[in-house]
């Protein structure tokens, strides 16, 4: 642990050493000459040596205090710089947004052109990880994370998924029967989420597979999958666009569950307008996107209310 003077003793002495006057340190601190001044009595008696030497006329370091107060004053400018790279962030309405690379690539991305022109104002910054970043070691603002959201937290789901084989529409057209398929490794494995054995127990539809490749992520699953290179058991929220536009089929009407894509802010971004303006398109897009894959829920629900 730091043993440290008391700070404001500290900061007294870095002004007046700088300034090399006590009035103009004070008007610096906004308190009082007398105030100053009895800050770096305090200081000197803490430390037991003289740091400054007050004459008729002006005053001057000690060696000591020649000593000590370069390093004091990187040190308060590195907090300076510190502070002030936080207020830009404010300032600019600049927003770090971290997210899974696959969830980024096929839904995030495509959509995310709409809110910068809504938003011209607001510059974002999107990481993309599949590990579960600590929002405020690494200065973000908002994470879009996948899996089961915490209990207390469900007004921060945006849409559950479920899990079907799709594949290219010339890939189910010819298999006939017969499928190879994709696989990825999931990075979370506490998760246990979806895979084809999985599938296979649960679902009712069953298939020949001819081949299995096997890739290392989410990601480049997704890229066999758009080569034409199998069906690929994936969520239908990253699949719904492809499914839109008719490049892709699903095989199956008999789905299994997966997770839940929420939103998990940092507290010390909660205030910030950008976050807030954020964080509503994202839920606007959201319904969207389930209104899209579940018109029929979403019809029975319309005509319950």
């Amino acid at each position: 642990m730091r043993r440290l003077p008391p700070l404001n003793s500290i900061r007294a002495f870095e002004a007046v050493a700088r300034c090399l006057s006590f009035s103009a340190a004070a008007d610096e601190l906004g308190v009082t000459t007398t105030a100053v001044s009895h800050q770096i009595r305090h200081l000197e008696s803490y430390l037991g040596f003289k740091l400054i030497v007050r004459n008729p006329r002006d005053i001057a370091l000690t060696p000591a205090g020649a000593e000590m107060f370069p390093k004091l004053r990187d040190g308060f400018d590195l907090l300076a710089d510190a502070f002030s790279v936080l207020n830009v962030d404010i300032e600019q309405n600049v927003l770090r947004v971290t997210t899974t690379r696959a969830f980024a690539d096929n839904w995030l991305l495509p959509r995310l052109s709409h809110f910068l022109v809504e938003n011209p104002k607001i510059q974002v910054e999107l990481i993309t990880d599949d590990a579960v970043r600590d929002l405020s070691t690494d200065r973000l603002d908002v994470a879009i994370r996948y899996g089961r959201c915490p209990r207390g937290a469900t007004d921060n789901i945006l849409f559950a998924d479920t899990y079907t084989p799709i594949g290219r529409k010339d890939v189910v057209e010819q298999g006939s029967g017969t499928y190879p398929v994709i696989g990825f490794n999931w990075n979370n494995k506490d998760l246990n989420g979806p895979v084809w054995a999985r599938w296979a127990n649960d679902a009712t539809q069953s298939f020949e597979v001819a081949s299995v490749l096997n890739c290392s992520d989410e990601s480049s699953a997704f890229e066999a999958l758009d080569q034409g290179l199998g069906l690929l058991l994936c969520s239908n929220i990253l699949a719904a666009d492809r499914l839109a536009a008719g490049t892709h089929q699903s095989l199956s009407v008999s789905p299994i569950d997966g997770f839940e894509y929420y939103v998990a802010v940092n507290h010390a971004s909660r205030a910030k307008l950008a976050t807030k303006v954020f964080v509503n398109w994202l839920q606007v897009y959201a319904r969207e996107t389930d209104r899209n894959i579940n018109p029929v829920r979403n019809h029975t629900r319309k005509e319950s209310e």
